[in-house]
């Protein structure tokens, strides 16, 4: 075979793969007939409770603990929990993570009731297997238990790119021997149904920082407030000559026409020229009593463009809390009333 032939086989190939390897990641991808996830795992012999209450309660216990914010356990039993999930990978602002929650009317105590714990799990394409709605059952046995970032959290440890020690994802592959899956996703399921803490009732829970233990956190649940970083921005206008007093102040303001045809400034979610180390951008829920949340949104995902509204809005994602509390949403209609996602360009 000569040289030209076989360099115009190769460019057939890499185009074939090309094209195969893309499609658009908001369809809904074909899972039939492939097997990812394992089968024939016992039946559960705890819960998400009491697997937190003893792994992710103390670091003095841990087997490997890099401070009190990040450590871990190796599991060598064979100890076997559900859970359902509540939120995926599906709009790219959740990284490598499911998590799963379990609800237990009938359990002694208010915390033991409702219990959420995330999976870690080395894949960028996680919601096509794990549907919101979907029962998991995980055997813990060679996995590892602990904390990152005070989060509760199933994995694997690694070290970060800053050298750092730290409980990351476990390999897509222990999916088939550590985890299945139950029946088929149900949509209706109770555990999808957040927390209000929109009343003052949940913004005093909020503000009240004894809260902030590991029962309570992640919890799936809604909260209402404004953007701290718009406030006031509705009433500019840009006739006004205000556009270059902001320039080089705040990089991350867009301008968007109204209905009405007037033109309007704000700001985006989560801009690139703002983003941290990890790749995410922080931002503050505002609520009527003074207190406030960070919202915590990863860069180049369907959220991170969203034009930030400049009135009350409510938010439902997972609650997590580290220096305060902070929320991280699943997908852009976790936002209500929904933002229209036309409207605005940014200009980074």
């Amino acid at each position: 075979m000569n040289h030209k032939n076989l360099l115009a086989i190769l460019c057939c190939i890499v185009a074939a793969l090309g094209f195969s390897g893309c499609y658009n990641d908001f369809d809904e991808a074909d899972t039939k007939g492939y097997t990812v996830t394992a089968t024939g795992i016992a039946e559960p012999n705890t819960t998400i409770y009491a697997v937190k209450a003893k792994y992710c309660a103390n670091s003095s216990a841990a087997g490997t603990s890099a401070n009190s914010s990040n450590f871990w356990t190796l599991v060598e039993a064979d100890e076997i929990f559900e859970g359902v999930v509540v939120a995926n990978d599906i709009s790219g602002n959740l990284y490598q993570s499911v998590y799963l929650r379990e609800l237990r009317p009938e359990a002694a105590t208010e915390a033991e009731r409702d219990q959420v714990l995330m999976l870690g799990i080395k894949s960028s394409c996680l919601y096509p297997y794990f549907k919101l709605g979907q029962r998991v059952r995980v055997n813990l046995k060679g996995l590892y238990v602990g904390v990152y970032s005070k989060a509760p959290k199933v994995g694997t440890p690694y070290f970060t790119s800053a050298g750092n020690n730290r409980l990351g994802p476990m390999l897509f592959d222990a999916l088939r021997t550590n985890v299945q899956l139950i029946g088929e996703p149900n949509p209706d399921a109770p555990e999808l149904q957040p927390i209000d803490l929109t009343d003052a009732k949940g913004q005093a829970w909020i503000k009240d920082s004894s809260n902030q233990t590991w029962q309570n956190c992640p919890i799936l649940a809604t909260v209402e407030g404004k953007m701290k970083e718009v406030q006031g921005m509705a009433a500019k206008n840009p006739e006004a000559g205000t556009e270059d007093t902001w320039e080089g102040v705040y990089e991350d303001i867009i301008t968007f026409t109204n209905a009405d045809g007037t033109t309007q400034y704000s700001k985006i979610y989560a801009p690139e020229c703002l983003r941290d180390a990890g790749y995410c951008v922080d931002r503050t829920i505002q609520f009527a009593n003074g207190s406030a949340v960070t919202l915590r949104t990863g860069t180049g995902n369907r959220i991170s463009f969203l034009v930030m509204p400049f009135d009350s809005r409510k938010y439902t994602g997972m609650l997590t809390y580290y220096s305060g509390w902070q929320t991280v949403l699943r997908d852009a209609d976790d936002i209500y009333p929904q933002i229209d996602p036309t409207i605005g360009t940014p200009d980074f």
